[in-house]
């Protein structure tokens, strides 16, 4: 007979860390050895609402046990912008591997489902490890696989330095690179090579509000880590043509999620994705020698995408099953 379990919204996010970390520390270890455990910033990040302006979903959740443990915990931030047309909402749940088989992670799914759906969301989606509990877990509930995604890892150490600054200062006629930090919102973006379709291709002037191109910000301390940017200009019209970024996580965290590489339809074939891929490489060596390893990500059948990976000696470790669970109006 299954204990009783009481699902309960976190609405303190410091006293909960501590039995939040514990959860997505075990489960990760569980699912996904090698994979590092989250520093408290990543827990917190998870615990608080902050991108949940105008909305009334809270963002996490907490499964407790008989004796007060917390057992499951899922949290919930919104994939589009809050509004009349709010769409998908990203969901993370996790279950302690010893309280697994007991009806936690249905229980817990229900609570946040009827949340999502009465705060206006048509849908919530979920990133699962492949050939995992959660796969299975997915599947069981209703929702539906929309994508495989490939993860990919780079030990910086195997990136040779003088290989990376050959290709960082070979000429580009017509273009200069920039480089600059932000800090980092509470929830990174999801990472991974993308390209940008023709509706991206009129420039990125609201790609950083605020920032002037061509100046790097002093980099002083952020509780959640920081993105480094690099970016191709037009050098005649000073528009940013393409870019990369990189989260570089607080310490002691020891690998960085590189986020994406986007270039304007146009400005393509002409080596400018590969150009700041090795000054954003570069960077990372030179400037952050606690980061030792560099984790990105590509949808199955990105030709160019993984090529471009490989070119740089990232090698496929793992993969992620994307999914949608649509909820009823």
């Amino acid at each position: 007979m299954s204990s009783p379990v009481e699902i309960a919204v976190v609405r303190d996010a410091a006293p909960a860390a501590a039995a939040w970390r514990a959860v997505v520390a075990a489960a990760r270890a569980a699912d996904l050895p090698g994979v590092p455990a989250p520093v408290r910033e990543e827990v917190l990040a998870g615990l608080r609402g902050d991108a949940h302006a105008g909305g009334r979903m809270p963002p996490a959740w907490a499964a407790t046990g008989a004796e007060g443990e917390v057992t499951a915990v899922a949290g919930v931030r919104p994939s589009t912008s809050p509004g009349p047309a709010r769409t998908a909402a990203d969901l993370q749940l996790y279950v302690h591997p010893a309280a697994r088989r007991r009806g936690t992670g249905t229980l817990l799914l229900a609570a946040v489902a009827g949340a999502a759906r009465e705060d206006g969301w048509a849908a919530l989606r979920a990133a699962v490890p492949a050939c995992t509990p959660g796969d299975v877990f997915c599947l069981r509930h209703g929702f539906v696989r929309e994508r495989v995604v490939h993860h990919l890892l780079l030990p910086l150490a195997e990136v040779h330095r003088a290989w990376l600054a050959e290709l960082v200062y070979a000429d580009h006629p017509g273009y200069r690179l920039t480089t600059w930090y932000t800090p980092a919102i509470p929830a990174p973006a999801r990472i991974g090579f993308a390209l940008a379709g023709p509706e991206e291709s009129g420039g990125f002037a609201v790609v950083v509000p605020g920032l002037v191109f061509g100046s790097a910000a002093t980099v002083v301390g952020s509780g959640w880590g920081w993105l480094l940017r690099v970016g191709a200009l037009d050098a005649g019209t000073g528009a940013v043509v393409g870019y990369t970024e990189v989260f570089i996580p607080p310490a002691p965290a020891v690998r960085a999620q590189h986020c994406r590489v986007v270039v304007v339809p146009v400005h393509r074939r002409r080596g400018l994705g590969r150009w700041v891929t090795a000054e954003l490489l570069r960077r990372l060596r030179a400037e952050y020698p606690r980061i030792s390893e560099v984790e990105t990500v590509a949808a199955d059948g990105d030709a160019a995408v993984l090529a471009l990976g490989e070119e740089f000696g990232f090698r496929a470790y793992r993969r992620t099953h994307d999914y949608r669970l649509r909820l009823p109006g």
